[in-house]
């Protein structure tokens, strides 16, 4: 299920206490998108949607470089 995982632009931090709490933030709007990728049905999907369920549910890796080689506009498929 890792093999092709989701990446997430989140705003720049400085150190990893700073890093966990934007993930603190973010964390249940990721989730939400997470879990509707998977699956839609709710009644299959955890009620309890806390940081602490998530950690559990989800891998997390922080990484402070995004490269964008492809030369063209940026689009939202929606």
């Amino acid at each position: 299920m890792n093999n092709d995982t989701s990446a997430y632009l989140l705003p720049n931090y400085e150190d990893d206490p700073k890093a966990g709490r934007i993930l603190s933030r973010y964390f249940g709007l990721i989730f939400d998108e997470q879990l509707a990728a998977w699956w839609t049905n709710e009644r299959d999907c955890p009620s309890n949607r806390d940081l602490r369920t998530f950690k559990r549910w989800f891998e997390v890796e922080f990484h402070s470089i995004v490269l964008d080689l492809v030369d063209g506009l940026l689009f939202d498929d929606e």
